[in-house]
């Protein structure tokens, strides 16, 4: 009888483990990307940044000094007379002379005032939840301790590895790390074909880059502007040579594997590098990020990759209605300009919280850009402006963070004006009272109304997305609460609509948020 007891004891043991391995599935194997857009598809955008929303970069470099754009580097050797930064040049020549050229002005970028930590707890404060420097612009300067690049912030200038001081600084904060590149825009960006730029000065012969021909540049325009939007085919004559898509790829690829940057961010005309080298970059980036365990996030402008294969960028634009994809606005504190200049005109906090509460209504985040100075220090305007931002994030902060568009992204009669960047945006636009934004928790039991203008007290508005022609007529409302206020709301749902009484007094100054509890 012992070989039958063996048996039946050797039977059990393998029932035993079979069921432990079915309570108990083996994790999925990490993802390896592939160099083709059918593995890079695969990558799924993170849940943090579905849920951050709000985040904050910096143009900050060389032409920060100089206080005229950061395309002074190329404009001020462009002869022009007509067009934009047409008066570029002739401003150079009466400011500084014709002698005097870009790689010049690079150790007076001192940066003798720049503080990560300071930064970082403003940024902090200010409630944005991914921040990060543009890593390089398109003047061939890096902002990091760079082994490919010897033009960078380390050999020259401030003398400081900046992208690694706010990678500490950020990351200390408990804070998403952000980095951008400029880059693709570097081949031809120097007209070094036209006499004008001195391409010998000792220690600067490759600062400009390569030479190219006269129209290399703008034939990448494709009928656009400068906004870097394409969709022909790169002529052969004008594309990048093997030394430049090398280095455009070993910069990223030195900022990546040095900095784990938690969201990499593309500018335009990532379309004149090959397919090819676009492909594995991305694959690198994701690979990185499996490496590390942690899931990050790449965006791309116009048709620069494949769809699906990140998260679409639109530049001071915006979708007019919410998408079933997230997506990223890039947007500056100033109405039309990136970096420092003392005559930038600049939005109002109120501005930029209606801005971020239309973007995440519709599906998508916003990065919004300020301009430090060349010595290193925030405007205090825009100082002041952020804290705002975060003083009015901290009361009503549950509407935009966390939340998910609702079955319609608001309603009301203002409409935003088309960009040429694509998408809408709101410059000259002003919102009214009746103008209303709807996101919703991820629980669905809550959904949110925000009112994009101030009500006058005691006001009183029907919301008829929720009545009986509406997408939320269905909803069963429990109760109406207005944040940051005591005040009791008073509310009805009839066929008409949700009709809500604005309250005597108003919490805030800003965007007045009602939420809205449901019965699920």
């Amino acid at each position: 009888m012992k070989p039958y007891i063996i048996v039946l004891f050797c039977l059990l043991i393998i029932s035993c483990k079979s069921e432990k391995k079915d309570n108990n599935p083996i994790e999925e194997a990490p993802i390896t990307y592939k160099a083709n857009w059918e593995s890079l598809k695969q990558h799924k955008t993170p849940e943090w940044f579905l849920d951050a929303k709000f985040g904050i970069y910096f143009h900050w470099g060389v032409y920060s000094h100089i206080g005229k754009g950061e395309w002074y580097s190329r404009q001020m050797y462009e002869v022009k007379d007509e067009g934009w930064g047409k008066d570029i040049r002739p401003y150079h020549l009466e400011t500084y002379g014709k002698d005097v050229h870009y790689h010049e002005f690079i150790d007076k970028f001192t940066a003798e005032h720049f503080n990560a930590t300071e930064w970082a707890k403003l940024f902090k404060a200010s409630g944005a939840k991914y921040v990060g420097p543009v890593a390089e612009h398109c003047d061939n300067f890096s902002n990091w301790d760079s082994k490919i690049n010897k033009y960078n912030t380390v050999n020259y200038g401030p003398k400081r590895d900046i992208v690694g001081e706010l990678e500490k600084a950020i990351k200390a904060e408990d804070l998403k790390f952000v980095a951008t590149f400029h880059h693709s825009w570097e081949w031809g960006w120097y007209n070094t074909w036209s006499g004008l730029i001195d391409t010998t000065a000792v220690g600067f012969e490759d600062f400009y880059g390569e030479r190219t021909l006269p129209e290399t540049f703008h034939s990448f325009k494709g009928g656009h502007d400068a906004s870097g939007q394409f969709t022909g085919k790169v002529n052969p004559k004008y594309a990048p040579s093997k030394k430049f898509i090398n280095s455009w790829k070993t910069k990223i690829y030195e900022v990546v594997d040095n900095y784990q940057p938690d969201l990499l961010w593309f500018d335009s005309r990532l379309f004149v590098l090959p397919e090819k080298d676009r492909q594995e970059m991305v694959a690198h980036y994701y690979n990185k990020g499996v490496e590390w365990n942690k899931p990050v996030v790449l965006t791309y402008k116009n048709n620069d990759l494949a769809k699906g294969v990140g998260v679409l960028d639109l530049e001071k634009g915006r979708f007019d209605e919410k998408t079933e994809f997230p997506w990223l606005t890039d947007d500056s504190y100033a109405w039309a300009g990136w970096s420092w200049r003392n005559d930038l005109r600049l939005k109002t906090p109120t501005i930029i919280i209606q801005e971020l509460v239309d973007i995440s209504s519709k599906n998508g985040c916003l990065l919004l850009n300020i301009t430090p100075t060349g010595d290193g220090l925030i405007p205090e305007e825009m100082r002041i402006g952020l804290l705002e931002i975060g003083k009015w994030l901290d009361v009503n902060g549950e509407a935009v963070y966390a939340t998910r568009p609702y079955l319609t992204y608001g309603e009301g009669s203002t409409k935003l004006k088309k960009n040429h960047f694509g998408g809408v945006q709101g410059d000259g636009v002003t919102y009214k009272s009746s103008d209303f934004r709807f996101t919703q928790n991820k629980s669905k039991d809550a959904i949110y109304i925000t009112q994009l203008a101030l009500p006058k007290p005691n006001e009183l508005f029907v919301l008829k997305t929720f009545g009986n022609e509406g997408v939320g007529k269905n909803e069963t409302i429990k109760s109406v609460e207005l944040l940051g206020s005591d005040e009791i709301v008073e509310w009805n749902k009839t066929g008409q609509g949700l009709k809500i009484k604005a309250p005597k007094v108003l919490p805030n100054e800003h965007v007045l948020v009602y939420k809205v509890n449901i019965r699920v």
